[in-house]
């Protein structure tokens, strides 16, 4: 098996893994904040500011995902060249990007799914720090 191939599996396998654990963490944070604290003053705005947090992190595992789809599209190719095509091809006809002269290369492309991981572990941390307002605003900590 040929590197790239090696490469993509594992990005697979970690944006997968990341894509539900954040996932979920946004499901859970949201459910609980929505369940465990009734709407005070500070209360309210720190319920809109966890919806709207959760979301851009359910949003961020969606893409994620997406990610993952597209990857596996690029194994499914015989060749490195082949898949990194297919994966512009696809998302040129969904309108999604402009179709490159060129295309990308492998290793940007992983770069720009370790950012969006990145920006989902900081999502993730101020969620948090949310709820943990929430829980002083409601005098439990």
């Amino acid at each position: 098996m040929s590197d790239w191939r090696i490469e993509l599996k594992r990005t697979i396998g970690r944006l997968k893994t990341h894509a539900g654990l954040t996932g979920a963490a946004a499901f859970v944070l949201l459910v609980a904040s929505t369940v465990i604290f009734d709407c005070g003053s500070a209360g309210r705005w720190l319920k809109l500011a966890m919806l709207v947090f959760s979301l851009i992190m359910l949003a961020q595992a969606a893409h994620l995902l997406f990610d993952t789809a597209l990857f596996r599209l690029a194994l499914a190719h015989d060749s490195e060249q082949a898949g990194l095509e297919a994966i512009d091809t696809t998302l040129f006809s969904m309108g999604l990007r402009e179709m490159p002269v060129q295309p990308r290369l492998l290793a940007p492309r992983l770069a720009g799914t370790a950012r969006i991981l990145r920006r989902q572990y900081v999502l993730l941390a101020i969620g948090v720090t949310i709820f943990v307002l929430e829980l002083f605003d409601r005098g439990a900590v």
